[in-house]
């Protein structure tokens, strides 16, 4: 059964809380600014806030289908392969007998260790596991390939069909360029499946792992130390088990008069006044957000119309569907336009400013403009603080976590080196800067 809730969001409204009381997904769409000047052309940001309820129990577990994808290629040898098996082996244990579990190995080339089945004999599966070996090289897309091959075996609707590939090493077998794996991240996405990846040390290609999982709209995590392994599968797994919504589909039209100009820190642009983000998957009381960008020149209150449908996965599997309006309003009074800026909403546009900053940043220091780099870091470090006073508790937490980063990561990109610094700016730096933004845009 399909439900759908009709919502519009003006300035009085913003704070409205438990919009949808007792839905699944509860949206909210909150300008940053009120009051903006009349028939003066002037950009707009609106915060599309999308959060799962927490307080509930939920009524059903829905069963998984997981493909383990893991790379056992020469560079595995020893602790890293040994604490993979272990978690992989403790993944085994948490599942139910009605999920499906399969298991994909490779290095010069891709192999199924445990086809896709029911998990029925866990002690089986798990000497399976304990018999991988590691040597060769890294065929990582025939990795993935194969562990989608594995999930479409069982691949339902009613279930959540996930892909958890591992790897410490370049893909230097096969198609191994970060477009390549993006787009069969894509290809997977459109079929329902989606793959979080996990990569391991220093030495493996985090655009090409980061872009895999993003473009699926899964998880993505930079394990420096072996030893959290375990806790990476844990965590990967506690959040398939709580999963509230999946199959989100947010759609966005902005009105003749409205130039919507994309979306902060995320790829997606409109075409015909129209744009559709796709997402995964939110687990119970998992808060995930847009910031759309868009200029208004007129007095016409509608900014943007936003449809979202979903499968409620904390009743029946039904579909359902929300839909909210936002508008602003419009005065000549520039004093009143500037004193009804939203300081929560700038505070966290400018956390997500930050990560947009960290690409920028990793992306001059890829160039060898280490200074370029470190200046980049430091100004949006001061654009944060100056965000401080206005946000609220929680993400006042947030930006101190923050500002310490970026000054931490401008001082070891700019501070080092002959003259023209980067000495910092090693593997670790790269893939820890990477890493936190991954997280802030697709609010994981």
């Amino acid at each position: 059964m399909k439900k759908t809730i009709l919502l519009t969001i003006g300035l009085a409204t913003a704070f409205t809380a438990n919009l949808f009381a007792g839905e699944t997904l509860q949206l909210q769409l909150v300008p940053e600014r009120g009051y903006v000047v009349k028939n003066a052309p002037q950009e707009v940001v609106i915060k599309i806030d999308l959060s799962a309820i927490a307080d509930v129990k939920k009524i059903r577990r829905t069963p998984l289908n997981l493909a383990v994808v893991l790379d056992k290629s020469g560079s595995m040898t020893g602790a890293k392969l040994e604490k993979t098996k272990q978690a992989a082996m403790q993944l085994v244990d948490r599942l139910a007998p009605d999920d499906v579990f399969s298991l994909v190995i490779f290095s010069d080339k891709a192999q199924v260790l445990v086809s896709a089945q029911k998990v029925e004999n866990k002690d089986a599966l798990k000497e399976k596991i304990e018999s991988i070996e590691a040597n060769g090289s890294t065929a990582l897309y025939a990795g993935v390939k194969m562990g989608a091959d594995q999930l479409q075996e069982f691949f339902s609707s009613k279930r959540i069909n996930r892909v958890i590939l591992l790897s410490d090493g370049l893909a230097n077998v096969g198609p191994s360029s970060t477009s390549e794996l993006r787009r069969l991240g894509s290809d997977l996405a459109e079929r329902g499946m989606s793959v979080t990846t996990i990569g391991v040390g220093d030495d493996y290609n985090e655009d090409l792992m980061a872009g895999l999982a993003e473009a699926s709209d899964a998880n993505y995590y930079y394990v420096k130390d072996t030893e959290k392994l375990p806790d990476i599968f844990a965590k990967e797994l506690g959040e398939l088990l709580t999963v509230a919504a999946r199959d989100v589909r947010i759609e966005i039209i902005c009105p003749d008069g409205v130039r919507p100009l994309g979306f902060i820190g995320r790829a997606e642009q409109f075409q015909d006044q129209k744009a559709i983000v796709n997402l995964s998957q939110f687990t119970t009381g998992q808060d995930r957000y847009l910031f759309l960008r868009c200029v208004v020149n007129g007095d016409k209150p509608e900014v943007a119309r936003v449809n979202v449908n979903y499968k409620d996965e904390l009743g029946d599997g039904s579909d359902q569907s929300a839909s909210g309006v936002a508008r602003i309003d419009f005065t000549e009074d520039q004093k009143l336009s500037d004193q009804s800026l939203n300081g929560a909403v700038f505070a966290e546009k400018q956390l997500m400013l930050t990560a947009v900053a960290k690409d920028e940043a990793i992306a001059q220091a890829d160039a060898g403009n280490y200074q370029q780099a470190a200046t980049i870091l430091k100004a949006q470090s001061f654009a944060l603080n100056n965000s401080f006073a206005a946000a609220s508790p929680a993400v006042q937490s947030q930006i101190r976590a923050e500002t310490n980063n970026l000054d931490n990561f401008s001082g070891a990109i700019g501070g080092f080196g002959g003259g023209g610094g980067g000495g910092g700016f090693d593997s670790t730096t790269r893939k820890s800067l990477q890493e936190q933004s991954y997280n802030t845009r697709n609010s994981k």
